[in-house]
């Protein structure tokens, strides 16, 4: 089943705030230090956040895919069926490889470090994973050429995610999520 395929949930209003909250966090508590896992406790006033919320920065290197996808694996090890959690690993490591090649600001400098966030919440069993990047351009899913050795990554995302969007960031950049049932 792909992301745009996907049947209405129970309650599309309290699944819609889910990533909706995640990238206004993001939004609220701005880019943190860099490091290799930072957990929050971001407290919602409207009693809508997640039980658990945590972050990755990802520093440039041929490692971060491989960061990425530990970081989800261990942090839904024990919340999610492995399967789905497979699916969150790959999907993060394919929005981070977007971010590492796409997200640099026009006429940016200096280093890119995207930021991973990872958000779980139990009692609706979901998790978003959002990341973000100094880009204001706009993410499309592409058909990319059957000998292609790149170009598939947002259809991947479609395929394994329940839903996937972005959002720009009031600073300049954009937020690219995905949530997923678990």
């Amino acid at each position: 089943m792909s992301a745009e395929q996907v049947a209405q949930p129970a309650n599309p209003l309290r699944i819609e705030a889910t990533w909706e909250w995640l990238c206004q966090a993001v939004e609220r508590l701005g880019r943190p230090e860099p490091g290799y896992r930072v957990p929050l406790t971001p407290v919602a006033r409207d009693g809508r956040g997640p039980a658990q919320c945590s972050v990755l920065v990802v520093p440039p290197i041929p490692q971060s895919a491989h960061l990425a996808r530990d970081f989800a694996r261990t942090t839904l090890l024990e919340l999610a069926a492995a399967e789905r959690i497979d699916d969150v690993a790959v999907t993060v490591s394919e929005l981070l490889s977007n971010a590492l090649r796409y997200g640099r600001a026009a006429g940016g400098e200096g280093e890119l470090q995207p930021s991973l966030w990872l958000a779980f919440w139990e009692q609706l069993s979901c998790a978003v994973c959002a990341v973000t990047d100094e880009s204001d351009l706009v993410p499309v899913a592409v058909e990319a050429d059957e000998l292609a050795e790149s170009g598939r990554g947002l259809q991947v995302v479609s395929v394994l995610s329940d839903m996937w969007g972005w959002n720009p960031r009031a600073g300049g950049g954009k937020v690219v999520w995905a949530l997923f049932r678990l």
